[in-house]
């Protein structure tokens, strides 16, 4: 009853709301209730607000009495199990909080003014474009007559804020999927009919999220996004080469990674409908015709409208998301198509539909799987590149026979079909030997490269012991990891001291070291278990010492302490000083030696060595480039 009376106070201060948080986290019997669940993030999202806009240079300062009195507010609705569900009619923000860094971050939910719980309604996600003014204090959100156009096709809409400009990569598309749960969680959502659009980044986005999930989404409407960064940096790059397989091997895979043409093969089977202005300034329609004429020629069709003679704002007419929207409202999701294919570049990336890659025969290069199921059902042809096992969802495959019935070809080769817990089990070659213990095989969830670490809850370690050059070096590099996590993430990584991480910490989040094992006491405590030595800018991979004032690591490994999850060690000089924010993480491979001194053309620094484990997470030469024995 405090927190009431707290709440029923004004006005409120910036203390009030914090401590009325802080207690109310305390005093939290059931962190699930819908009336915490919507409130508390809510409250500590504007207790955010409030201090950006009161420590920042911002004019936004008038607002700090309004944030505070909504946070307080919405602790008083805890105190009276009040959920903070969104108003029909209304363009609302909401929040969540994210499991990675314990952030609030927002998000803006329209249902349509006719919505009752007491039927499901179609969900379109809508991706922003980039701004540089956009933060949350500034959100981009949507015009009321664009929510119009939802009304009228009874949808409701969500705008995940995405963590600002993070082309919906990395922690990026993490915001989107965690809002979309939460929204599908709290309101009568059909999970057949929810839908993906965007307009420049966020078409991009789009693009990705429809292609790296086939079957999550019931159809796709990106607008006058980019579908190929090769080409799209050969203009605004200068030195970018004009032929891909100029780039190094390892960055290569990491561009196509989050690249649309590269994963066009895992459009077949979803619906996509495209626009793009002929005159588009900034992102030429030549990005869009590539990528709808390479999908052409696999057989896939792609619904393409061009705006003659228009530029690239045309999302700015309300008719283009009326085409968008009014097209994705007619479809519906159809989880059981005959034919499956996909290309992916990561087993966190490992579903279409049906089809589960469950091991790569080699990392460092896409996986690709053909797989059809005959009109009659009672057979099924599996085509496979670079995959050594495949799993499919008996459930879901439109089979008219039991799996242990099913005919099955592999790579021209008859297999035995066995249902092993509802999932038909295929191993196509036979996995190399690993070791007894350690390390882990790579899977979903634990397979690299370092962005990967930072995608799901992580914990920066900063190291204080050893020589206290080493020590203070280290410190400065982790400060500026952090403030430039924090410019690129909108919020502060959850940090410590090596002597403050507990056991607790180990066991429940990836670690993030910076420093050597003489300065770091828990990466000295995992160092005999890791693949390479390190030093003092120096080291040892593969038998082969690289040393110099001017060279740092990066690199990833399941953590020795706590196999499920990852660590990651920074040492040296930092990598990525040149790069622009978006990218100082997600063109890292594996592992890399690199020089601070030399950069590429893309602002990446000059490898030494770097590279892909095994799928065993051990050193191999054939995913390995650089200078080794």
């Amino acid at each position: 009853m405090a927190l009431v009376r707290a709440a029923e106070a004004s006005p409120g201060s910036l203390r009030d709301l914090a401590t009325g948080i802080d207690e109310t986290t305390r005093a939290c019997q059931d962190p699930t209730t819908a009336a915490y669940r919507t409130n508390l993030p809510y409250a500590r999202l504007q207790l955010r607000k409030a201090e950006l806009a009161t420590t920042g240079p911002t004019d936004r300062a008038a607002w700090v009495d309004q944030w505070v009195e909504a946070g307080l507010a919405a602790l008083h609705r805890i105190g009276t199990a009040t959920p903070f569900l969104a108003e029909p009619g209304k363009l609302c923000e909401r929040a969540y909080v994210s499991c990675i860094d314990d952030s609030a971050q927002p998000y803006h939910l329209y249902l349509p003014r006719q919505y009752t719980p007491a039927r499901q309604w179609p969900l379109i996600v809508f991706l922003h474009g980039y701004s540089h003014r956009m933060s949350i204090l500034a959100p981009w959100t949507l015009r009321p007559e664009v929510l119009d156009v939802a009304d009228r096709l009874n949808c409701a809409v969500l705008v995940p804020y995405g963590r600002g400009n993070t082309d919906f990569q990395g922690i990026g598309e993490e915001d989107v999927l965690a809002a979309t749960a939460e929204v599908r969680r709290l309101y009568a959502v059909d999970p057949r009919r929810v839908y993906i659009t965007g307009v420049s980044m966020g078409g991009m986005g789009a693009w990705n999220m429809a292609l790296r999930h086939p079957g999550m989404y019931a159809a796709a409407a990106p607008v006058c996004g980019q579908t190929d960064m090769h080409t799209w940096w050969q203009r605004s790059r200068e030195g970018w080469p004009k032929d891909r397989n100029d780039i190094p091997p390892f960055r290569r895979f990491l561009i196509e990674w989050d690249n649309p043409i590269d994963l066009i093969e895992n459009a077949r089977n979803q619906a996509f409908l495209v626009q793009h202005g002929t005159r588009d300034q900034h992102v030429p329609v030549t990005q869009t015709r590539a990528l709808v004429e390479r999908a052409a020629r696999l057989g896939i069709p792609i619904e393409y409208q061009e705006w003659q003679g228009r530029d690239h704002y045309i999302y700015r007419d309300t008719e283009c998301f009326g085409r968008a929207w009014t097209w994705l409202e007619q479809h519906t999701l159809s989880p059981g198509p005959k034919r499956v294919t996909f290309r992916t570049y990561s087993l966190d990336y490992g579903t279409a539909f049906w089809v589960r890659i469950d091991s790569f025969t080699e990392w460092g290069r896409p996986a690709l799987v053909d797989c059809a199921i005959a009109q009659d059902g009672r057979s099924l042809r599996v085509s496979a590149e670079n995959v050594s096992e495949l799993s499919i969802d008996c459930a879901s495959a439109p089979f008219s026979v039991p799996a242990d019935r099913l005919a099955v070809v592999v790579n021209g080769v008859t297999m035995p079909a066995r249902n092993e817990g509802g999932n038909l089990r295929l191993e196509l070659e036979r996995a190399a030997a690993a070791a007894a213990d350690w390390p882990p095989p790579k899977r979903k969830g634990l397979c690299g490269p370092v962005e990967k670490v930072l995608d799901s809850r992580f914990l920066v370690v900063v190291g204080t012991a050893g020589p206290s050059r080493e020590a203070e070096a280290s410190r400065q590099a982790a400060e500026t990891w952090m403030t430039d996590w924090q410019s690129f993430a909108g919020s502060e990584p959850r940090c410590k001291r090596d002597r403050e991480v507990t056991q607790t910490d180990i066991a429940t989040a990836n670690l993030v070291l910076f420093g050597t094992p003489a300065t770091n006491t828990v990466l000295a405590r995992m160092a005999d278990r890791l693949p390479f030595k390190i030093g003092d800018h120096s080291y040892t991979v593969g038998g082969r010492t690289y040393s110099g004032e001017s060279l740092g690591l990066a690199m990833c490994y399941p953590n020795p302490l706590a196999p499920e999850h990852y660590v990651a060690v920074y040492s040296g000089e930092l990598y990525g000083r040149e790069c622009g924010i978006a990218h100082k993480h997600d063109l890292l491979p594996d592992f890399i030696v690199f020089s601070a001194d030399h950069t590429n053309y893309d602002d990446t620094n000059c490898h030494e060595v770097a590279g892909f484990f095994d799928r065993n997470w051990r050193l191999s030469a054939a995913t390995t480039w650089g200078r080794l024995p």
